[in-house]
């Protein structure tokens, strides 16, 4: 905080929190919104952490908080892009600042419309009701590995006209992968690296092959190189990033969902009686339960006053997204699900210029797996003493979530 305010600011730590930070997200919020703390990354010296809604949307709609400014950044920069996870990763989407950001978005941005999403609705519902008919007559489903993960990879597949043959064993390449986007205090591990050659391999075969359907997002991405606005590079990077994202997120927020109706019976039920329609719910459900905790840090190309303090130029600030969606000021008794009410400031899928593309896609996928096991299976129950949680900061998902059906 600025001097003349009477009080210490607090130092924010992330790596002290355990699997559940919320109690501390409101603290931190209770306390200003924001802090300085620890480093996010082994290359910064710290970063400023922001916890509230208005705080969490005020740096992502920043002008000046971008993902690589020139000046003093420019060697923080260098030695990311060293690492080959970050080198690939700089050319994607995500980590572009404009005018290169534009570039790449609007090439690819139709394809993950409302509209053009909508007409695989059919297919992503009949995908999901056959896989918990089929798990029927074991008993058992695992919300993650038996419905998530083939679920999100089938809808990927048909958005990026992409075969994806054995989505289990292309997920056990792309979980590693968090490893490179994950808060951390030392390099990328090693698995993250080698999952990230590994997927890279996979993608510069398929188009190497030219295997890839002529009316997806893939083959939209060759149009550019083919033009002349992208290199070869920028299309790896994104084809590899959108593999990445496109199901690592949706996985992990399904995984949420099972877990927090078990948590709070009394919205279970609103389900079973139909009180609330499946979209209301998977809207709510992804508020409550965000798979991304952490943005990736923006740096400040000029000084900011942000808040009770002030952002030097080329410092970091992290938006805790998953601090700023249980706000209170927004939405009411925010630690708490809540299927009847309208999330629609939620920042599941951040804000601005660098909103999710994907958003329209989460909701359909969870909405359409929640639809499918409370019409086939409405007995299910969550085997909670089987469920395991995701070693991860900056991906708040389960590993494991096995449900009874009865």
């Amino acid at each position: 905080m600025r001097a003349g305010h009477g009080m210490t600011a607090p130092f924010f730590d992330p790596f002290a929190l355990g699997d559940d930070p919320f109690a501390h997200f409101a603290r931190m919020r209770a306390s200003g919104g924001i802090a300085r703390g620890a480093a996010p990354y082994p290359e910064l010296a710290d970063a400023h952490y922001v916890f509230s809604h208005e705080l969490v949307s005020r740096v992502l709609k920043h002008p000046a908080l971008l993902q690589a400014p020139p000046g003093r950044y420019e060697e923080v920069r260098r030695k990311l892009v060293d690492q080959a996870p970050m080198a690939l990763l700089s050319r994607s989407v995500m980590l572009a600042d404009p005018p290169h950001h534009g570039e790449l978005r609007r090439p690819v941005a139709g394809c993950l419309s409302r509209s053009a999403v909508e007409t695989l609705t059919q297919g992503l519902r009949a995908l999901s009701r056959e896989l918990v008919d089929r798990a029927m007559a074991d008993g058992r489903i695992d919300a993650v590995a038996g419905l998530a993960v083939p679920v999100s990879f089938w809808l990927l597949q048909e958005i990026m006209g992409i075969e994806i043959e054995d989505p289990w064993a292309l997920k056990s390449v792309t979980s590693p992968m968090a490893g490179a986007f994950d808060l951390r205090t030392d390099q990328p591990p090693a698995a993250s690296t080698a999952a990230y050659g590994e997927c890279r391999a996979f993608v510069e075969e398929r188009l190497a092959q030219q295997a890839f359907r002529p009316d997806g997002m893939v083959a939209r991405m060759a149009r550019e190189v083919a033009e002349g606005r992208w290199s070869h590079e920028d299309m790896v990077a994104n084809v590899v990033f959108m593999l990445f994202a496109g199901q690592e997120t949706v996985v992990d927020a399904f995984g949420n969902a099972v877990v927090a109706l078990h948590r709070f019976p009394e919205q279970r039920d609103l389900l079973e009686r139909r009180a609330v329609d499946w979209s209301s719910a998977a809207a709510e459900l992804l508020r409550y339960g965000a798979s991304v905790q952490y943005a990736v840090a923006r740096i400040a190309a000029e000084d900011i006053d942000l808040g009770t303090a002030r952002i030097a130029n080329g410092e970091a600030v992290v938006a805790v997204l998953g601090s700023g969606n249980r706000d209170d000021a927004v939405f009411a008794d925010g630690d708490r699900l809540d299927l009847t009410r309208s999330p629609t400031l939620s920042l599941t899928f951040g804000t601005g210029l660098h909103v999710c593309l994907g958003q329209h896609v989460a909701r359909i996928e969870i909405a359409a797996m929640i639809e499918a096991l409370f019409t086939r299976a409405p007995g299910w129950r969550l085997d909670a003493a089987g469920a395991t949680r995701r070693p991860s900061l900056s991906f708040h998902g389960m590993s494991t979530a096995p449900l009874v059906l009865a």
